[in-house]
């Protein structure tokens, strides 16, 4: 091993997104010792209680060696497509589903060919050419073909996951890879070194954690991380502010989030095998878990890397939370640094962690400040200022398609476009690069498209049947 290979890390926090850390951390570090520091679970740590996750769950579970087909089949998890939006901008139900909406022609994307239709009054719904989006509005499901070239080549879903089953999944994954647990009721106080990191954290009778680096997945209140950083960004253009989980009997079982607005605020539901969880979110609500959106501007600062929660308070509006923290050890694997935690190697993680929560902060608050409805929420939503870079994207987009480049994207164009042109955003120009597309041939090769999909969709299993089938195969 490397003199300067990290050798011993301590985890605060044993929810999924301390577990995560712990199991993503011990398969790249083999050598190292990890062990995990069982907290009370903070109630303000959404990541931990809303583990929806986005297509990239994929990768990070074969990281992690969890398997979908048996998290499937112990009802852990079920299939999430998307989320579909109801009374939001004034506008019909849409959905916003993962994978790419029509196919390009050439080098034109094809939301600029939809926007032409659309000028023509021959465009449908833009979400009507998605296939993830025909099968959740059908309530519908099937895993994507391995034929690219088929009409589902493009499915792309991510995963819902039950929180309590998860963790206690993770959890024995824990213990099969020899990572440590210690319950503790706190960290009473800390030891420090000459550089200002953590030396030594002290859990209670005589409980005594040394580490070369801790890893702080607590909650908001970061314990470890607010020993040696405190700095933090509020984001005013999130107008949720609270947080109410409850959750509910089993209702119907759909493959897809469902997010209404209110006139206080919106109420989401997470379908699950046995039950829902439902958020209502909004600015005055009375029992709440608050929520304070925002981020660390230095999540790493010396031997203290903190993730989750404990690093960005995330608005759950799209289910992002859980992702995010994913990402955030991704990266953190990509740059581990020395034992010594250099600066220079600290200094890109974090600028690397803004760019991507800057993307997150940005499409969160387009659906606020694009929401088109009344009501003091909304309205005092609306008249927030947008962060400079989403109004950049915005004139860019609202004039003629065209999506800033950005490094690190965790969102990538078809997320954008599909909230985009769900929220009534429509380029008031095409692409110049469209006009060379025949226009009748192109809008006939959409309708062709647009049947297709409606019509696989009728012929595909309802969701609860398919799941039941590929239960009982595993």
């Amino acid at each position: 091993m490397s003199d300067r290979a990290i050798r011993s890390i301590a985890i605060a926090g044993g929810g999924i997104v301390g577990l995560s850390a712990a199991l993503a951390f011990r398969r790249a570090l083999p050598q190292s010792t990890v062990r995990v520091i069982e907290l009370p679970a903070d109630p303000a740590a959404v990541a931990d209680r809303m583990p929806t996750a986005w297509p990239s769950v994929h990768p990070f579970h074969r990281l992690i060696g969890l398997e979908e087909a048996r998290l499937v089949r112990d009802g852990i998890a079920v299939h999430h497509l998307g989320t579909r939006f109801s009374s939001w901008a004034g506008r019909p139900d849409w959905v916003h589903a993962f994978g790419p909406h029509g196919k390009p022609i050439g080098a034109v994307q094809f939301d600029q060919v939809w926007v032409q239709a659309h000028g023509a009054n021959r465009g449908r719904p833009y979400d009507h050419y998605s296939p993830g989006a025909v099968l959740a509005r059908a309530g519908r499901f099937v895993h994507p073909p391995r034929n690219a070239g088929s009409l589902l080549g493009g499915l792309s879903y991510g995963l819902r996951l039950d929180p309590e089953p998860y963790r206690a999944r993770l959890r024995n994954e824990a213990a099969r890879a020899n990572i440590g647990t210690i319950e503790a009721r706190s960290v009473e106080h800390v030891e420090r070194r000459a550089d200002g990191g953590l030396q030594s954290l002290h859990l209670g009778q005589d409980e005594r954690i040394e580490a070369d680096l801790f890893v702080d997945c607590s909650g908001p209140a970061g314990l470890l991380a607010a020993q040696v950083e405190d700095s933090f960004e509020d984001w005013p253009s999130h107008a949720a502010t609270g947080l109410l989980i409850e959750e509910d009997p089993a209702g119907e079982l759909v493959p897809a989030a469902r997010i209404r607005a209110t006139d206080e605020g919106w109420i989401g539901e997470w379908p699950l095998r046995d039950r829902i969880i439902r958020c209502t979110a909004g600015s005055d609500l009375e029992p709440a878990v608050p929520l304070q959106p925002g981020r660390r501007t230095r999540p790493w600062t010396r031997n203290v890397l903190a993730i989750g929660d404990s690093a960005a308070a995330i608005d759950p509006l799209h289910g992002l939370n859980l992702t995010l923290a994913h990402r955030a050890i991704f990266l953190a694997l990509e740059l581990l640094p020395g034992r010594d935690f250099n600066p220079l190697e600290l200094a890109e993680f974090n600028r690397r962690w803004c760019l991507i929560t800057d993307q997150l902060r940005d499409f969160i608050a387009l659906h606020y400040l694009r929401n088109g409805l009344s009501g003091m929420f909304w309205e005092a939503a609306a008249k927030a200022d947008p962060p400079a870079e989403l109004a950049r994207r915005l004139d860019q987009y609202g004039y003629r398609g065209r999506l800033p480049f950005q490094e690190d994207e965790i969102l990538n164009r078809d997320d954008w476009t599909a909230a985009l042109l769900g929220l009534g955003l429509v380029p008031r120009n095409a692409d110049p690069a469209a006009s060379g597309v025949p226009r009748d041939r192109a809008f006939d090769a959409m309708d062709t498209l647009a049947d297709e999909l409606a019509a696989f969709a009728a012929a595909a299993p309802a969701y609860p049947d398919y799941l039941e089938r590929i239960s009982g195969a595993l």
